[in-house]
């Protein structure tokens, strides 16, 4: 256990920098490869699919029942995912882009949809409540079913639909499949090494995720290259809405935190699953609903903006549970 603690000592100094150094190549590879960088497209629900699979490999399903009875967890993530969000994202076009309205449009749909695979990801790599997160994940699928055609309505007077099927093929994929495999392979390493935890030394297992999620970004800026330097203006006008919203929702998160006296473990599930967002379910809206070429773009261009900051909360969420801010 000791060497084990060294190891994850050693993982948390070296991640931030290899998870940056993932984004700068994949950048580079976009830059110099534009051909070959539109092929590794499929190399990021792939290697997204594996990280799950190895989180899931380690998720007791007892702790998923339990995090059912965690409702002021859910209450909160709920309120602030679907009353407050919509309202903020709306505010911050307003404020921002007002002289840009495809883009105002885009940034709204972006930051409506709760994201289904990354959170799960980057809950478990802050050591947060992944079965509290699978818990979440049907809550947020179910009322992002509900709720986005009200609020673009709303916001646009615009009517749209919901591709349920699209929706549902990513849940299957970085859900169900994952969870129904992990359960398949925990027995046959259970019955091998009788420890998760023995089997997760032998292969590095914490390691084996983080080399696996370097990859997934840098197949992910690689193939979205292309668009983030052919369109360097929405770009820019992106960054400040959403830098001040993936500040004010972590700092929100932290207070709620406090206010409740949530343990470590729900705040560091609680930030990811306030701060991710998902590009799939508005993807589909912006580019069947709108005739604006400025919104899919937006859409596309968000997790490119996303995925540092969520970096940074991973290792501030580090820092504040090194420093026992919360209780664990």
């Amino acid at each position: 256990m000791e060497k084990l603690s060294k190891d994850l000592s050693l993982l948390d100094k070296l991640q931030p920098v290899f998870l940056i150094t993932s984004i700068i190549i994949g950048l580079i590879i976009s830059k110099i490869f534009p051909s070959f960088s539109s092929k590794l497209v499929p190399i990021v629900s792939i290697g997204i699919f594996l990280v799950i699979l190895l989180i899931m490999i380690s998720v007791d399903i007892k702790g998923i029942l339990n995090s059912f009875k965690k409702w002021n967890v859910i209450l909160i993530a709920i309120i602030i995912n679907f009353l407050f969000t919509p309202f903020f994202a709306n505010f911050l076009g307003i404020v921002f882009l007002k002289n840009d309205p495809g883009i105002h449009v885009g940034l709204i749909l972006y930051l409506i949809t709760p994201c289904i695979g990354w959170y799960l990801v980057f809950t478990e790599l802050a050591d947060g409540n992944v079965e509290l997160g699978i818990v979440m994940l049907a809550w947020n699928i179910i009322l992002q079913l509900a709720l986005i055609p009200v609020y673009m309505w709303i916001f646009t007077r615009k009517v749209v639909g919901l591709d349920i099927a699209s929706i549902l093929y990513s849940v299957g994929i970085f859900l169900f499949i994952p969870f129904i495999l992990s359960r398949i392979l925990k027995g046959i390493i259970i019955k091998k090494y009788e420890t998760i935890e023995s089997f997760s030394e032998k292969f590095k297992i914490s390691y084996l995720k983080t080399i696996i999620l370097g990859i997934v970004i840098i197949s992910m800026f690689a193939s979205q290259g292309e668009i983030l330097f052919q369109n360097p203006l929405i770009v820019v006008k992106m960054i400040l809405p959403g830098l001040v919203y993936f500040i004010t929702i972590f700092i929100i998160a932290l207070l709620v935190g406090i206010i409740f006296n949530l343990r470590y473990k729900d705040i560091a599930l609680l930030s990811f699953t306030l701060s991710a967002r998902n590009s799939e379910a508005s993807l589909a809206i912006a580019v069947s609903a709108f005739t604006n070429p400025l919104i899919p773009l937006t859409v596309v261009i968000g997790p490119s903006i996303e995925l540092p900051i969520l970096i940074l909360i991973l290792n501030i969420l580090k820092i504040i549970k090194r420093k026992g801010v919360y209780k664990n």
